[in-house]
C-alpha cells in the first residue's frame, strides 16, 4: 500500500524542519570572522565550579575543576595558573556576586593555594585583582552593627541591624592555605554627613567630595549598602579602581599610602566619576553611569566600564563606555572646587545608539583586545560579543553551561551567567609552549564543527608557531642550516641560513615571544 501524497508531504515537510533547526545554532560560537582577535577566552561560569579557556572556535583547551561555583571572577597567571574565587554559600551573606575562598590552580589543575574570607562577619565577594609582586586585591564585605555607622551620622531610620561596608584588603600567600593581610583599605573610614551637626564629620557633602555621604542611598532594609563589584588595579599608578553599583561611581584609591594611614585623610578617594549627585555637585540627570560593572583602566590611561542601564532615564540599554579622567602628571586628579571631577561625558560608546537588544541588569564586563577590538560579556545572559573601534561585531559566542549543565545545539540555556571573560593572547607568557590542542566544544552536539582559526603571526624563529622559542625550534633551524635561497630558517635576513641565525634563535631560546 502506497502511502498517501499528504502523508508523504507532512513527512517531508517535518524533514525540513528538523533538517532547519539542527542548521540552526543558539550556543557556542555563533559568529568567527578574520577580524576577531586571536587568542583564548577565560570563561569562569556562575553556575560551574569548572573554568573553562576556549579557543575562538569554543574549544576547549584547559579546564580548572574547583569543589566551588564561581564567586565570581577569575584570572589566567603568567605563569599558567589560574587565581579564582569561589563561593562557600556563606549565609551571613546572601546577596547576589557571593564569593568566599581565592583559590590557585597550576595548568594541570592542582590546587596550589587557598584562601578563605568567610565568616560571620565578612565575606569576599563579585572580584580580585593579582598584583604583580602575586598579592591578591579582594573585594569584602564587612558586617558592622547599626551603631556603628550611627555613630558616623547615619540616620537611624535608614540603619538596618548590621551594614555591610567595602573592604579592600591585599593579601600575601603563605603555604598552602595561609596569608597576610599587608594593607586595607575600609569604606567606613571615609564616610561623611549631613544629618547630625554634633558629629565631627558634618557637613555639606559638596565641600567633602573625597568621601561618601553616609546616608546617600541609605535604607532601612539593605545590608549591602555600596555594592561594589569589581576591582582593577594599575602599576604604573599603584592606584586601585573599584566600581560601586548602588552609587552608581567608580573609585579611585591610592595604593601607595601606607597601611597605618589608610583610614585617614591619606585614604579617602582620589577620584570618582559617573555620579556628581552623590557628592552633592550634581542632579540625578548628571548621572553617566547606571548600576555600572568592570570599571578598569585601558591604554593612554582611558578608563572602560561597563554601564548596565538599570534606572536609566531612557530605558533599559547597557552601554559600554570609555572616558579619560583628568590626570595630573603626578598621579592625582584635576578638580575644581566647585565642580563635580571630569570629564563631562565619555568618548566612546557601544553602541552608538542604544539597543533594546543589548541589556544585561547586572554582571558583565568590558576589555580592549591588543588590536583595539572590545570583548563585551553581557553577563545575565552568558553572551559574549567582539566588536571593532567601529561598532562591526566579528565574534559572538553564548555560554552553553547552565544550571543543568551543557545545552544541547539548537535549545536554550539555562541560568547560564557569566561573570564575565577574559580573553589572552596567543603569544600570552602562560600559553606560550604549552599543549593547546582542543578537547571539543561545551555544547552537546553531533554537527561537524564549521568555524576557521586565524592565529596572530608569531615571532622569528618560532617554527612551530606555539609563542615559545624552544628545543623545537632550534631542530627545525638545523635542520634548513646552509640554505641558500627562500630559507624559512633565515632570522638574519641576509639570505641564507647559517651562524647568524643560530645566533639570533639562541639569544631568545627558552622565552616566550613577546606579546
Amino acid at each position: 500500500m502506497k502511502p498517501s501524497r499528504s502523508l508523504f508531504t507532512a513527512l517531508t515537510l517535518s524533514l525540513l524542519v528538523l533538517s532547519s533547526s539542527a542548521q540552526q545554532n543558539t550556543v557556542g560560537v555563533l559568529l568567527q570572522t578574520e577580524s576577531s582577535y586571536d587568542g583564548y577566552t577565560l570563561m569562569p561560569v556562575s553556575a560551574s565550579s569548572n573554568t573553562y579557556l576556549l579557543n575562538n572556535c569554543g574549544e576547549v583547551v584547559n579546564t580548572w575543576a574547583s569543589q566551588y561555583k564561581a564567586g565570581m571572577m577569575a584570572y589566567l597567571l603568567p605563569d599558567g595558573g589560574l587565581m579564582r574565587a569561589g563561593k562557600t554559600n556563606n549565609q551571613a551573606f546572601g546577596a547576589g556576586g557571593a564569593g568566599g575562598i581565592i583559590e590557585k590552580f597550576d595548568w594541570n589543575g592542582n590546587l596550589e593555594w587557598s584562601y578563605l574570607i568567610s565568616s560571620q562577619t565578612q565575606c569576599q565577594h563579585h572580584d580580585i585583582a593579582v598584583l604583580p609582586n602575586g598579592n591578591v586585591l579582594a573585594l569584602v564585605w564587612k558586617a558592622y552593627p547599626a551603631e556603628d555607622w550611627i555613630a558616623r551620622g547615619r540616620n537611624p531610620e535608614l540603619t538596618t541591624d548590621v551594614v555591610w561596608g567595602t573592604c579592600v584588603v591585599e593579601v600575601m600567600p603563605i603555604g598552602a592555605t595561609g596569608g597576610q593581610v599587608v594593607w586595607k583599605w575600609e569604606a567606613i573610614n571615609h564616610v561623611m554627613q549631613d544629618f547630625d551637626p554634633e558629629l565631627p564629620n558634618y557637613g555639606n557633602p559638596s565641600d567633602y567630595p573625597r568621601q561618601l555621604n553616609v546616608n546617600y542611598q541609605a535604607s532601612a532594609n539593605d545590608r549591602d549598602w555600596l555594592h561594589t563589584n569589581s576591582i582593577a588595579y594599575n602599576e604604573e599608578l599603584d592606584q586601585i579602581m573599584i566600581s560601586s553599583r548602588d552609587f552608581n561611581e567608580l573609585w579611585i584609591l591610592d595604593h601607595s599610602v601606607p597601611n597605618q594611614e589608610t583610614a585617614g585623610p591619606n585614604g579617602h578617594l582620589m577620584y570618582r566619576w559617573g555620579n556628581p549627585e552623590a557628592y552633592g555637585r550634581g542632579t540625578a540627570t548628571d548621572r553617566v553611569l547606571h548600576s555600572q560593572h568592570d570599571a578598569r583602566w585601558i591604554q593612554d590611561g582611558q578608563i572602560m566600564v561597563f554601564s548596565n542601564g538599570n534606572e536609566r532615564p531612557a530605558g533599559y540599554y547597557s552601554t559600554v563606555e570609555v572616558l579619560t579622567p583628568p590626570l595630573n602628571e603626578d598621579g592625582s586628579y584635576n578638580l575644581n572646587p566647585s565642580a563635580p571631577w571630569g570629564p563631562e561625558g565619555t568618548e566612546w560608546r557601544y553602541p552608538s545608539i542604544l539597543d533594546a537588544d543589548f541589556f544585561s541588569q547586572n554582571t558583565s564586563g568590558a576589555q580592549q583586545l591588543p588590536n583595539g577590538n572590545i570583548l563585551i560579556t553581557e553577563g545575565a545572559s552568558g553572551e559574549m560579543r567582539e566588536v571593532t573601534l567601529d561598532q562591526e561585531i566579528v565574534w559572538t559566542y553564548v555560554n552553553p553551561v547552565g544550571s543543568f549543565g551543557a545545552t544541547e545545539q539548537g535549545g536554550n540555556p539555562i541560568l547560564n551567567g557569566v561573570f564575565r571573560a577574559e580573553r589572552y593572547p596567543a603569544a600570552h607568557p602562560a600559553l606560550a609552549g604549552r599543549n593547546l590542542t582542543p578537547s571539543g566544544v561545551l555544547e552537546i552536539t553531533d554537527q561537524p564543527l564549521q568555524c576557521a582559526l586565524y592565529p596572530e603571526p608569531s615571532c622569528k624563529g618560532d617554527f612551530d608557531q606555539d609563542y615559545l622559542i624552544e628545543v623545537d625550534d632550534l631542530l627545525a633551524l638545523l635542520t634548513g642550516f646552509g640554505c641558500q635561497a627562500a630559507c624559512e630558517a633565515d632570522l638574519d635576513s641576509d639570505g641564507a641560513v647559517g651562524i647568524g641565525d643560530l645566533l639570533v634563535l639562541l639569544s631568545g631560546l627558552g622565552t616566550p615571544c613577546p606579546y
